[in-house]
């Protein structure tokens, strides 16, 4: 028997809870994106798509952390027992982290840095406290150049948020810092005016 209804009646960890002893597809809708459709099978994450595209994991857990915050978002699940082995976390994990990362970016989300705003490695030494230092290892390389949340989010793959909640932790520990931008060259009076004045 499937069952539906919308996700400001029950949270979406809540839901993946309740799910974890069954099988069967899982679709979630929100306005005009295409459609989740995640496959459960023996209690974890199988195959992920959004309409018919398949998703990599850090992309499904972003889709699903912007579902949290919309009210209008619909579920629907059908049981089905035919399904392929799923190899993907446990319901139970995934239900955790996406409680533990709603929580923290919604405390910071008016702070975190934009997409697109850029951050340059500042201190090379460990964050305070182990939360983020293996992300941190791992953005070193990136960030001595300068990088963007968004850059980070594919480079390391993981959720756009995490990758703005992990610039915005760094930059609070000073081991991160937005990019300064280039000043603008300025040309002496007259530069150009000499450069194409024609030859005598």
């Amino acid at each position: 028997m499937g069952i539906w209804g919308k996700l400001h009646e029950i949270r979406l960890p809540d839901l993946l809870l309740l799910l974890e002893e069954r099988d069967g597809v899982l679709v979630l809708q929100s306005g005009k994106r295409p459609p989740l459709r995640l496959e459960l099978v023996g209690g974890r994450v199988g195959l992920v798509r959004e309409g018919k595209r398949p998703l990599p994991l850090h992309r499904a857990e972003e889709r699903l952390l912007a579902l949290m915050r919309e009210r209008d978002a619909a579920f629907n699940f059908r049981p089905d027992d035919l399904l392929p082995t799923a190899r993907g976390p446990k319901l139970s994990a995934l239900a955790l982290r996406l409680s533990t990362l709603f929580e923290e970016i919604e405390a910071v989300r008016r702070r975190l840095p934009a997409p697109d705003a850029r951050y340059v490695l500042k201190d090379p030494r460990p964050l305070p406290g182990p939360r983020w230092n293996e992300l941190f290892e791992r953005a070193k390389e990136p960030l001595a150049r300068g990088a963007s949340a968004l850059e980070l989010a594919e480079l390391l793959q993981v959720p756009l948020p995490v990758a703005q909640l992990f610039l915005y932790e760094a930059a609070r520990a000073r081991r991160a810092a937005p990019e300064r931008p280039r000043p603008a060259l300025r040309l002496a009076p007259g530069w150009l005016l000499g450069r194409f004045a024609p030859s005598p």
